[in-house]
């Protein structure tokens, strides 16, 4: 069995049962440790893996993979006024990264006159802003996930690692009071870790659907959020958060 053959089966394996041993696909393959941990490593770099001691697992559960055109149109009128409350708070002249996602695409919309840089690792708001004639561009590149149309991994983290942003405005799969951000992906997970390390101020932007859904990826706790601005969340909530030393703003939708 060649080495793409080995892979698609690798892959297929994965996807019925979400994770695989390096002594079990020697056998099944009929090949070497040395070279089964070498099709791991390569499927891993693509993003289509999450190495593990011993073997591998799926970076994801695809069943809960929402597709970005679709999430796009979901919660659309939340999710702008969410962004219009964020672009408040843009200064001209400053480093801004923004994340991947269906609510901060909007943002993109929003600040396309502004005279800021902007850092990001989404194919969406690259497409908002190149035409744009003030914003400067920096992109992370990396392994492009296609239902978010996100650059993530290793090359998109060391993008991150090199540059300072002023503000990051943070998307998420979901949120929740008690346990804080989560995301659908394991590797763009931690391309957003490295977006937070890198920003003196990370806003959270999520409407009110995604509260206290949690996903398989932690992103963080609440410690490393600064401003929440969603569309609704009750004074109980607020509050708690407060706690927590995060400012949440409320944005209007009418």
């Amino acid at each position: 069995m060649n080495a793409l053959k080995r892979k698609i089966k690798i892959l297929e394996l994965l996807k019925e049962h979400e994770s695989v041993e390096v002594a079990h696909l020697t056998k099944l393959l009929g090949v070497s440790k040395v070279t089964v941990r070498a099709d791991l490593d390569n499927l891993a770099l693509k993003g289509l893996l999450i190495r593990t001691h011993g073997g591998a697992m799926l970076p994801e559960n695809l069943e809960l993979v929402r597709v970005l055109a679709n999430t796009l149109e979901e919660q659309k009128k939340e999710k702008y006024a969410i962004c219009n409350a964020a672009a408040g708070y843009i200064k001209p002249g400053m480093n801004v990264i923004i994340d991947s996602g269906s609510t901060t695409v909007h943002l993109a919309k929003i600040i396309r006159a502004m005279d800021i840089t902007v850092i990001t690792n989404s194919v969406l708001v690259l497409q908002e802003l190149m035409g744009s004639t003030s914003v400067e561009l920096l992109i992370a590149g990396g392994i492009l996930r296609k239902p978010s149309l996100s650059l993530m991994g290793d090359y998109a983290s060391y993008v991150f690692d090199q540059i300072h942003g002023d503000q990051l405005f943070l998307g998420a799969s979901g949120f929740s009071i008690e346990k804080g951000i989560t995301s659908t992906n394991i590797i763009e997970a931690e391309t957003k870790k490295h977006m937070i390390r890198n920003a003196s101020q990370v806003f959270l932007l999520a409407d009110s659907s995604k509260l206290e859904r949690m996903f398989i990826a932690n992103v963080c706790g609440w410690d490393a959020i600064d401003y929440f601005i969603t569309d609704a969340l009750s004074s109980a909530h607020s509050a708690r958060l407060a706690e927590k030393g995060v400012k949440v703003i409320i944005a209007p939708t009418a």
